[in-house]
């Protein structure tokens, strides 16, 4: 019922721990057995020699250490469980870069990477070991209770099937209360992140206290639905508590009965008297440990979710992913010495469309850009340069069409591959917090610090270094301490180490001072010859020197033109 194979076979290695959790737990359950016998036993005989008092402490101190024991166990079960689903949640989101937005949003990732699999985690802990254990208990105990009362014992087994009954009935309205609850919790999790990180526009335009009212009113449906997860929870308890305390007290009401009637003897009646208490203590732990349940299955369906994501994001018509097709192998940006065959162009696409929505973003797009080559996409914003730009470094995967790198289908090379191939420079790279150092070793982490310093040369940003600090220049996230072109030209500079024979620079002098965009250009510039470069911009005059100007407009690419030496713009 509640019980995911997938969840279980997900952390192979967790099986043993949730093993060893039912055994120790089952081992202090037979260890409780034996003393109520031995209290039995003493108090029947009035025999309260040593022997049975150092045996009646051993009992306990056994349930004690064994539920200790379990405790441990159960804590290395649910622990490898939080990495392995973390491990695997952090890898899928690297092999989807920025496609995991298509899908879903930033605030709902966090939300499923943190609280999701702390979920899953006591599910791992709480229900996975008492849905077994229960089982077992309640079939021993029914067994040793049989063993001196059979109709007492049918009778407490009869009680059994209501607690799990219960369970079942709640189930159906939970997985709709706790669907809307992620649900919300999502969508507020979502506009809170968003709110905050748009703080200053709102106070700028006055809007924040709109944006708070907003905000008021989504906490607010939120706390409705949680007190109806609580509610739920609430009456499935009540229920399970009638059901376990009624049968116990059934049970030792009948324990009482057959005592004074003869037909039970003092022993029998008090063992039968306590193990009825006990009977039902497991499922109702069970019962307790459902509604954990309930929220771990909930948050293992969204992460489930996320990792069965298609990298490129691609689906069938039934709206299911498509497995990735095997990866490219081998691929190059500059033909081998010798070849006989011509060497196909390094980029090409063939009636490419892709759509946002209702928006048509690029219709029947059709080009070729030849290996070390210098072209430049330009035209208005919206007009589909950008959106180009990312299907050939892999950015975006939902299209129609063929998009094809050195005649390899691009949706056939892995993420690995394509991004050592193809470096993608936009205007808001981001720049992560740490030392400079640090920054640039993302582009090459074996790089020496002479490498690093000739890059800085490059982008005409070493003396700036010099003058705070060198390599040790401590960056604040997003490289806030820096100035739009200061980070743009870091950038760059990081992006150079990586050294791939592709490189696009998407508005890379964007909203910058004079001084870093004729940096920048000239880099660009000097860069022809030795890769493949493609640049986007709004205007023509800084596609000065490229060999072929692609012009867009509306989504649809205007007929190419080839530029000679000296050319005018």
């Amino acid at each position: 019922m509640m019980i995911d194979k997938r969840l279980v076979n997900l952390v192979p290695e967790s099986k043993k721990y949730v093993f060893l959790t039912v055994l120790l737990r089952f081992c202090s359950l037979l260890s409780g057995t034996a003393f109520i016998f031995c209290v039995a036993h003493v108090l029947k005989n009035k025999n309260w020699q040593l022997s049975s008092i150092l045996i009646i402490i051993f009992c306990l101190l056994l349930s004690v250490a064994a539920n200790l024991l379990s405790s441990r166990t159960s804590f290395h079960a649910s622990s490898k469980v939080k990495i392995k689903l973390r491990t695997l949640i952090y890898e899928k989101l690297l092999s989807l870069g920025t496609d995991y937005q298509e899908s879903s949003s930033t605030a709902k990732i966090i939300q499923t990477a943190t609280e999701g699999v702390e979920q899953i985690e006591t599910w791992f802990s709480a229900f996975l070991p008492q849905f077994y254990y229960a089982m077992i208990a309640a079939l021993f105990t029914f067994c040793v209770i049989a063993f001196f009362n059979l109709k007492m014992a049918l009778v407490l087994l009869g009680c059994v099937p209501m607690i799990p009954l219960s369970m079942a009935l709640v189930q159906g309205i939970a997985k709709k209360i706790l669907g809307k609850y992620w649900a919300q919790y999502a969508n507020l999790a979502d506009n809170f992140l968003e709110n905050l990180e748009g703080l200053t526009t709102l106070q700028i335009y006055e809007a924040d206290g709109f944006k708070a009212a907003q905000m008021a009113r989504e906490a607010e449906t939120f706390r409705r639905v949680t007190m109806k997860v609580l509610s739920m929870q609430l009456n499935s308890i009540i229920i399970m508590d009638v059901v376990a305390y009624g049968g116990a007290a059934l049970g030792i009401c009948m324990a009482f009965s057959s005592f004074y009637s003869g037909s039970m003897d003092f022993f029998s009646a008090f063992a039968c008297i306590l193990l009825s208490a006990d009977f039902f203590i497991p499922l109702r732990r069970l019962g307790s440990a459902f509604h954990v349940a309930m929220n771990g299955v909930t948050a293992s369906k969204n992460i489930f979710e996320l990792l069965d994501t298609n990298e490129l994001g691609m689906c069938n018509d039934k709206g299911e992913s498509l497995p990735l097709a095997p990866t490219a192998k081998a691929f190059s940006a500059t033909p081998s010495a010798g070849d006989t065959p011509a060497t196909p162009p390094v980029f090409s696409a063939e009636n490419l469309s892709v759509s946002f929505g209702e928006r048509v973003a690029l219709k029947n797009c059709s080009l070729s850009i030849d290996t070390g080559s210098f072209v430049a996409f330009v035209g208005k914003s919206g007009s589909g340069k950008s959106t180009l730009a990312k299907i050939l470094s892999g950015i975006y995967g939902s299209y129609s069409g063929s998009a094809k790198i050195s005649g390899m289908e691009i949706k056939n090379i892995s993420k690995k591959e394509l991004h050592s191939f193809v470096t993608y420079i936009s205007h808001r790279d981001w720049i992560f917090a740490g030392t400079v150092r640090d920054c640039l070793l993302e582009g090459k982490p074996s790089a020496t610090d002479k490498r690093l310093w000739e890059s800085l040369e490059k982008v005409n940003l070493s003396d700036f270094v010099r003058e705070n600090g060198g390599l040790e220049m401590l960056l604040r996230e997003g490289g806030s301490n820096l100035s739009g072109g200061q980070k743009q030209r870091l950038s760059i500079a990081r992006a150079l180490l990586h050294d791939s024979p592709v490189m696009i620079f998407d508005e890379a002098t964007s909203n910058i001072d004079v001084e870093s965009e004729c940096a920048i250009l000239n880099l660009i510039r000097s860069l022809k010859g030795q890769k493949t470069l493609i640049m986007i911009s709004h205007r023509k005059e800084n596609s000065l020197g490229a060999d072929k100007i692609f012009e867009f407009e509306n989504g649809t690419l205007i007929e190419p033109v080839e530029m000679t030496s000296g050319a005018a713009l």
